[in-house]
């Protein structure tokens, strides 16, 4: 570390790229199984992380009584409990891809409990913002992502259905705990109630348990090799006794040295063989040049820094890499992929084989590109490669992916509107308090009805997911603006049923949207960069809409700020409907394939003409 150069370190768990086969130590997702109850953890700490987060307007009308402050300064505990566990969202990455998801998920659930019980000593705002807002994020980040990425890492097949139940979680906690705070406010004090919430957060300490880590294939084949090397060293022992006293001994001897004679010269000419092959190979390599490719690893082909090709993949470096690196989850370029991935073309042309397909799709980064991150020498290598990965901002050079990133800044700021203000506009239009608070509990029964109908439409009928996805947007304006028409409580519960269904197709189908854009290789990049975009705006839109209305002295200014934010949301995200961004998007992403096919013909006739 003299020089700061990264170097993966060879060691007794290392090993050079010519000496191993990637796919040996590369977990292979079982579909099904212990993946189930995995599954369930994450559905758990679905519940706990967005239940507790999107039911943070319940408490909101309490906090501006006790501690005598605006609406706008209160809500922004709420909005900063929501936004940062968004932001940071690449962080706990690079924590997940070094320390695996049960690590990670456990420290997050203390982290997050420790700061709930502190904020119930809080005596002014400034401390619950500290607290309850800000660390509490971060410990729901970390249970957050863990739990988002672990199903990604147990499911293929069958990963649209796991996502689903996963991801429905979050509109399951909404409608458990609206109400259940409402109710223990009227029994305890606001400090009793942020503390039984700081042990219901550290109840995911015991999910996160269970989300047990995937072995590598070659570790089992390596527990089946040592078994049956026992069984013949003991047959070959048997036979030796057998055979102690026997005349035909010396033959034996003699044939041996004739076997390991003959063994020498094969020896000799498989190296013939192979350095022939290599000259001709690197010769060939050299003068080919393609555009962007998903290589596949076994044919041992991938593209350097200037655009040729060489016999060295990407998942190997040219220096040692360590043998648990091929099983860290964020090295995976599908992993927060939620749809079915018979949708994915790497997988089509992989000829559906689930484990041609993950090797294909697993890459380590290369040491010698150079990033800032580079600087952070103190950080693990797995660290910064995910950092890298994810904070790339080169991909702010992509047009359709700065509408996309501009589209959901501006959706958001609108997104936590109703979530923050929708009880408390009830209140003060004489709604009773429990009454008021099942308003966020319809929001987050149909936004569990609106994950599972979106998915269904995507994956089962084919829909265009970037369709449903501005349709919802469309909608979710013009509900907002509709909203301070709503007076009676039967016109709000209307409102909140839409809305709920509406805003879970806008959340639920981003990874897919950008795959079919951008292309499964920037499916990571684009997650990081549009995650914490979105964590932005969550932190800033409720005080704005708070801050509006301590100016206007009325919630329908508030909503229709949130509607027009949502209206300027869709603007950006129709712009990809575009013909001339269209038409660039899919030769961009189809390219990458119709190449590496091309590709792997010209090697696999190479081959056979060597």
């Amino acid at each position: 570390m003299a020089n700061k150069e990264k170097k993966r370190h060879a060691s007794s768990e290392s090993t050079d790229s010519s000496e191993v086969d990637p796919g040996d130590y590369i977990p292979t997702p079982p579909d099904g199984g212990w993946g189930w109850v995995v599954v369930f953890c994450s559905f758990m700490c679905n519940i706990i992380v967005d239940g507790l987060g999107y039911s943070f307007g319940v408490l909101l009308p309490m906090w501006v009584n006790v501690f005598k402050e605006t609406r706008g300064k209160v809500s922004l505990v709420g909005s900063l409990l929501v936004g940062m566990y968004l932001c940071a969202g690449p962080i706990v990455s690079g924590l997940t891809n070094k320390f695996g998801c049960r690590a990670v998920t456990i420290a997050g659930s203390v982290f997050a409990a420790v700061a709930f019980l502190a904020a119930s000593f809080a005596d002014s705002i400034t401390v619950l913002l500290l607290t309850y807002g800000f660390l509490g994020g971060l410990g729901f980040g970390m249970i957050y992502l863990p739990a988002i990425v672990i199903v990604g890492y147990y499911f293929e097949k069958k990963r649209a259905i796991a996502t689903g139940i996963a991801v429905c979680g979050s509109g399951v906690g909404t409608f458990i705990f609206a109400p259940a705070n409402a109710m223990m406010l009227q029994v305890y004090d606001w400090r009793n109630l942020v503390m039984i919430q700081a042990g219901i957060v550290l109840n995911a300490c015991v999910f996160g348990m269970l989300m047990r880590p995937l072995e590598p294939t070659k570790k089992m084949k390596q527990s089946l090799r040592k078994i049956q090397i026992e069984n013949a060293r003991k047959k070959a022992l048997g036979q030796r006794k057998r055979n102690a006293h026997s005349d035909s001994s010396v033959p034996a001897a003699d044939t041996f040295t004739n076997l390991k004679e003959v063994k020498n010269r094969k020896e000799k000419e498989e190296t013939k063989t192979k350095t022939s092959f290599n000259e001709n190979s690197s010769g060939i390599l050299s003068d080919l040049k393609v555009r962007e490719i998903h290589p596949k690893i076994e044919n041992g082909y991938a593209k350097t820094q200037d655009g040729t090709y060489r016999s060295a993949p990407r998942l190997h470096s040219t220096h040692h890499v360590e043998k648990s690196d091929y099983s860290r989850p964020m090295y995976r370029q599908d992993i927060f992929y939620s749809g079915s991935i018979y949708n994915i073309p790497q997988f089509k042309t992989s000829g559906s084989d689930v484990r041609d397909y993950i090797t294909s799709t697993t890459i380590i980064p290369d040491i010698s590109s150079t990033s800032c991150w580079d600087n952070c020498t103190c950080l693990p290598l797995s660290v910064v490669d995910t950092l890298k990965d994810m904070m790339d901002l080169s991909l702010l050079k992509d047009f359709s992916f700065v509408m996309i990133c501009v589209g959901n800044i501006l959706a958001m700021t609108g997104f936590y509107v109703p979530f923050t203000y929708v009880v408390d506009h009830a209140l003060i239009l004489g709604i009773p308090q429990t009454d008021a608070a099942f308003l966020l509990s319809i929001i987050g029964i149909t936004n569990t009805v609106g994950r599972i109908l979106s998915g269904l439409l995507v994956d089962i009928f084919k829909l265009d997911a970037l369709v449903i996805n501005n349709v919802a947007l469309v909608l979710s304006a013009v509900l907002l603006f509709v909203e301070p028409l709503c007076h009676t409580y039967e016109l709000l519960c209307a409102f909140a049923a839409v809305y709920g269904l509406c805003v879970a197709a806008y959340i639920s189908l981003t990874s897919i949207i950008i795959c079919d854009l951008l292309g499964l290789r920037k499916l990571t990049n684009a997650f990081g960069l549009l995650t914490l975009a979105r964590g932005v705006a969550g932190v800033y839109g409720p005080p704005v809409a708070g801050a509006v209305y301590n100016a206007m002295g009325s919630y329908n200014y508030s909503f229709w700020l949130g509607g027009l934010m949502f209206a300027a949301g869709a603007a950006c995200h129709l712009v990809l409907h575009l013909p001339c961004v269209k038409r660039r998007g899919k030769e961009d992403v189809s390219g990458e394939i119709v190449i590496t096919e091309e590709k792997e013909v010209m090697l696999d006739n190479r081959d056979e003409s060597v």
